[in-house]
């Protein structure tokens, strides 16, 4: 068996088989119960007999399974129904719920500011796609380009990091790097110097890795003794 087929069986096992948290109730059987609640009488009246909800079960399990929907994500999708739907919602309808078109131009505000604001290392993100979108289109064109002169571009980008996201293959947001200071505020001691050529020049000469990451500790010392930056 693929690795494609053995991890898309997974996820929908996931949906299918008891899960400890909820009382060995499936999530799906969960779900079920929860649209229930929302839509008293006309959940179950969508449902001539048991083998109908067998077929929900599988149907609906198969699609949230391959649409990599997230826990978190269906919750947010219940939510959307209380306020959205008057009747039960249908299988797309309620994927939607649950994963809502973004608003890309206000992601981009965010992006804008959150960029300026990590030169400070103040940057707070509603969404490590939102970042990623950035930081791979730039921090010089994202903050020079108007949105609607970027739109198509950082449409793509965050649709990507999305998608991403979903398949879990998104990495975190890193730390903030420290900005460098500005020309002629700052000064390098002698030790620091020192420092950084011997770390340049070990990594030129193809040393060890153990013996390139002592130096280049040694030099961060020195960096933050001086109370400069590396």
């Amino acid at each position: 068996m693929s690795t494609s087929m053995t991890s898309s069986t997974s996820r929908l096992s996931a949906w299918l088989e008891p899960h400890p948290k909820l009382d060995g109730v499936a999530l799906i059987d969960h779900l079920f119960n929860r649209l229930d609640g929302l839509y008293p009488n006309r959940w179950r009246a969508a449902f001539a007999n048991q083998q109908a909800i067998e077929n929900w079960r599988i149907a609906w399990a198969e699609g949230l399974a391959e649409e990599g929907i997230t826990f978190s994500e269906i919750k947010r999708g219940l939510v959307e129904c209380r306020r959205r739907f008057d009747w039960p919602p249908s299988f797309a309808e309620f994927l939607k719920a649950c994963r809502p078109a973004p608003d890309y131009e206000v992601a981009f505000i965010e992006a804008v500011e959150q960029m300026r604001l990590r030169e400070q290392g103040l940057d707070r993100w509603s969404s490590p796609a939102i970042y990623w979108a950035a930081a791979r289109i730039g921090n010089w064109d994202l903050r020079s380009s108007s949105y609607q002169a970027i739109a198509k571009r950082w449409q793509a980008e965050l649709d990507v990091a999305l998608e991403e996201q979903r398949a879990g293959r998104l990495p975190e947001i890193p730390p903030a790097r420290p900005t460098l200071p500005a020309p002629g505020k700052t000064t390098t001691t002698t030790a620091q110097a020192r420092a950084w050529i011997a770390a340049c020049q070990a990594i030129l000469e193809g040393r060890p890795r153990p013996e390139i990451e002592a130096l280049k500790a040694t030099a961060m010392r020195a960096s933050a003794a001086a109370g400069g930056t590396a």
